[in-house]
């Protein structure tokens, strides 16, 4: 594993109609390998709602899976055109939701790279929001190989 930076810039939009868009954006340091055949990227959550959780991002061959470990936990999957049925647990209890991706566009590769996700969020086929999701990670230039 190398150390890296990784930013992470997320956009909600709650309802056509609303002008209250979310938006959120997350740098900081990360670790990011190869295991087999997928791009590994683990990092710590900072923002106050997933205060000390730990998010790995594991990429394959165009797939993009999130699992968070913490007080939310989530194992969600990214897959250009193709809706998969993700837990999402919170403190108040668990949730089952559809994530289908709309657009996907991955340039990526152990020497870090750039990730942009285009998603919806619906729960029981009921949309929930819109959502962007932009990654960026770049390695540090002073980076020794970590283990872990």
């Amino acid at each position: 594993m190398k150390e890296a930076y990784i930013t992470v810039r997320d956009r909600h939009f709650l309802s056509p109609y609303s002008k209250d868009d979310e938006f959120g954006e997350l740098k900081t340091g990360c670790q990011i390998g190869v295991d087999g055949n997928s791009i590994v990227i683990k990092y710590k959550e900072s923002v106050d709602e997933v205060n000390d959780c730990q998010t790995c991002l594991m990429i394959k061959q165009g797939v993009v899976s999130m699992v968070r470990v913490g007080r939310f936990h989530t194992n969600m999957i990214f897959e250009n055109k193709k809706r998969h049925i993700c837990c999402y647990e919170t403190p108040f209890g668990s949730l089952m939701v559809g994530i289908y991706t709309n657009a996907m566009f991955i340039d990526f590769s152990e020497n870090g790279g750039e990730v942009n996700l285009a998603y919806t969020i619906d729960v029981s086929g009921d949309l929930v929001s819109e959502n962007e999701l932009k990654i960026l990670v770049e390695i540090k230039e002073d980076s020794d190989v970590v283990t872990g």
